[in-house]
């Protein structure tokens, strides 16, 4: 009970965070299938995207096209314990089983698929441990803790984990190691994002990373993007700009398109895929 009460200031607080931020206008493109209506992850391929479930679902990779229907299920041989993001590096996926609300795992890794064309996919995807340096609690309450990670990205020669901090709605960034190295993650950066973060992408071009997430209010959830300037492999943090967007809900996956535009997946019973009206272009430069 006692905890249920402290927990109403911030709900009442971040449901009025975001009033003062630019808006980012999302056009529908389409439905997603049923089977994926826990959309928690999204890649942008030459000609449609990828994206998976999170946890209590099949460890399986779905194809879409242009406007988000299944082309293709292509099972990973491998548990889907809570997949929450994925990102894409030449002809290599990688899948971010770091899902952790209870903040009790022991076991998060990043799964790394080799696609290479013309080729069978491996049966089995490498394994890349992820430890966090910084955690010594592994029986906290749920959701009071800061190991979460919901965001995975290719940015230049790096791998970044950016984790879903409960506690103050930052976010840090890991580096995880592409050997598949054990050593615990030591935090490169923290981000003080104001919000939950659950989905991460990186445009090389521009070098700039975009991230998306949610309020924790639980009465009207609105859904924020940040777009953050990279130099020599940091986020120059004061030059970021962040947008609320339109559509409110349980956004958790964000991806930069072929077209130059940014689209989401919003996961419920009606799962969508969305695009934003503005190329990211036009978003950084106004």
């Amino acid at each position: 009970m006692f905890r249920v009460l402290y927990a109403w200031p911030l709900l009442l607080l971040t449901a009025c965070a975001g009033a003062g931020d630019a808006r980012l206008m999302l056009d529908p493109v389409g439905g997603l299938s049923a089977a994926l209506q826990e959309s928690s992850g999204l890649v942008a391929l030459e000609s449609g995207f990828i994206s998976h479930n999170d946890s209590g679902h099949d460890a399986e990779l779905f194809i879409l096209d242009e406007r988000g229907h299944t082309l293709q299920r292509m099972p990973v041989a491998a548990h889907n314990r809570d997949w929450e993001d994925i990102a894409r590096h030449d002809n290599t996926l990688y899948i971010a089983d770091t899902g952790n609300n209870g903040g009790k795992r022991r076991d998060l890794r990043v799964l790394a698929l080799d696609l290479t064309p013309g080729k069978a996919p491996p049966e089995k995807p490498r394994v890349l441990p992820v430890r966090y340096r910084e955690q010594h609690n592994f029986t906290p309450p749920a959701h009071q803790h800061n190991f979460d990670a919901e965001a995975l990205t290719q940015v230049n020669d790096e791998l970044w984990l950016l984790t879903k901090r409960w506690l103050d709605q930052y976010s840090a960034i890991y580096r995880v190691h592409p050997d598949g190295d054990s050593s615990p993650l030591t935090q490169w950066q923290r981000l003080n994002t104001q919000m939950l973060v659950t989905g991460a992408d990186f445009d090389a071009g521009t070098q700039t990373l975009l991230l998306v997430g949610y309020s924790r209010s639980l009465f009207n959830r609105q859904a924020f993007v940040w777009l953050y300037p990279v130099k020599n492999n940091r986020v120059t943090e004061q030059a970021g700009r962040r947008f609320r967007l339109n559509e409110t809900g349980q956004f958790e996956a964000i991806t930069l398109g072929t077209d130059g535009h940014l689209y989401f997946t919003r996961e419920g019973s009606a799962p969508r895929l969305f695009r934003s009206r503005q190329p990211l272009t036009t978003l950084i430069s106004g």
